[in-house]
């Protein structure tokens, strides 16, 4: 019997604070006191960030025409089990190829329903110039490959199931055209569960019609 271990939970989301790292011309993060104890009785903070700052949420209507948003998306999706597939061995800035992941999951099988966490060790260089365009993306195969195993979300450690140089967004319309959401910018937590099965609770922000949201992404050890 399948038993979750609560007691060791994982945070896999990264910090929001200013200054943070973001997807190159997206809008920054900022965190502004606009309250204090000492002035006002109270601590009140004003925030400003994009709907993808952060370990984040995409919901399909991020590049499907009348794709649903994501505060459509049922509340019960956003806790599953999620199978972590270690990708680091790939050079950082390539596609991850179907091969790769059938490789790599020959031990821990694919299941309908799943979520699929890939490892690339970008979040471990989540604060370096040098991967800011040059992450560990999807291929466009591999994509339809998930799509054909009917999970329901692919995460990534990276900014971007792209590349940054796609003009044509494949990975983004394969997945979301595909019913699944997409979890991006994961922490390098992550690194603790390579090849592990997990329960995975992902809930965003509930932002009204919106395109995605920053998440808490919290892993639950199995035993």
């Amino acid at each position: 019997m399948v038993k979750y271990l609560f007691e060791q939970i994982v945070d896999l989301s990264h910090e929001l604070d200013n200054g943070m790292p973001a997807y190159p011309g997206d809008t920054p993060t900022s965190l502004q006191a606009t309250a204090t104890l000492a002035k006002d009785g109270m601590n009140l903070t004003k925030v400003t960030l994009s709907s993808h700052a952060g370990t984040h949420i995409d919901a399909p209507s991020h590049f499907i025409e009348n794709g649903i948003t994501i505060d459509q998306i049922p509340a019960r999706f956003f806790v599953g089990e999620a199978v972590v597939v270690d990708v680091s061995d790939i050079p950082i800035g390539s596609g991850i190829p179907v091969e790769e992941i059938t490789r790599k999951t020959r031990q821990q099988e694919i299941k309908r329903d799943d979520i699929v966490l890939f490892f690339t060790r970008c979040s471990e260089l989540w604060s370096d110039p040098r991967v800011e365009k040059n992450f560990t993306f999807l291929s466009e195969a591999a994509a339809k490959y998930l799509v054909s195993k009917e999970v329901r979300a692919v995460g990534i450690d990276s900014f971007s199931v792209d590349s940054f140089d796609s003009t044509n967004f494949e990975a983004h319309k394969e997945l979301l055209g595909g019913g699944l959401f997409i979890i991006e910018s994961i922490g390098s937590t992550l690194k603790q569960f390579l090849g592990t099965r997990i329960l995975l609770i992902c809930p965003p922000l509930k932002f009204a019609s919106r395109d995605g949201a920053p998440c808490r992404c919290l892993a639950v050890p199995m035993s």
